[in-house]
């Protein structure tokens, strides 16, 4: 399972909705990864962070935790031709989102997210809300 920015960002904050389902998904022995386009999110947003130490070092923590997953051809290729029929259906998704699901799409895997905006390539891509359980 690929674990998108909002979750991770849902984690780092201890949201119990995003707590509750990273419990539920280390019961399952499935394994987790932190694809690095949310890696490059999470570290822009502590960039920007007034509390940046704090955001660094819960980044720090997630990186510890879990496999972090490099983008390949094959990921960029199913992100770029998901990007292309959202935009001719009138559609947008911003890029790094796009690529994340282009990783799962890619890989056959689920997307755990907090972000709604991924409906829009549920009917392609397999996702799991952590929200509003």
């Amino acid at each position: 399972m690929i674990l998108e920015t909002s979750f991770l960002i849902d984690l780092m904050k201890g949201r119990s909705d995003a707590i509750a389902t990273a419990e539920e998904l280390d019961r399952s022995g499935e394994p987790l990864y932190l694809p690095s386009p949310a890696l490059f999110e999470l570290w822009l947003g502590a960039g920007r962070a007034a509390r940046r130490k704090e955001e660094i070092e819960g980044i720090e923590t997630l990186v510890s935790s879990f496999p972090v997953m490099v983008m390949t051809d094959g990921d960029a290729r199913e992100a770029g031709l998901l990007q292309a029929a959202l935009s001719r259906a009138g559609r947008t998704m911003g890029t790094v989102d796009v690529m994340v699901a282009g990783m799962a799409k890619a890989r056959n895997q689920t997307l755990v997210t907090g972000d709604r905006d991924f409906r829009t390539v549920a009917r392609d891509v397999r996702i799991r809300s952590s929200r509003g359980r």
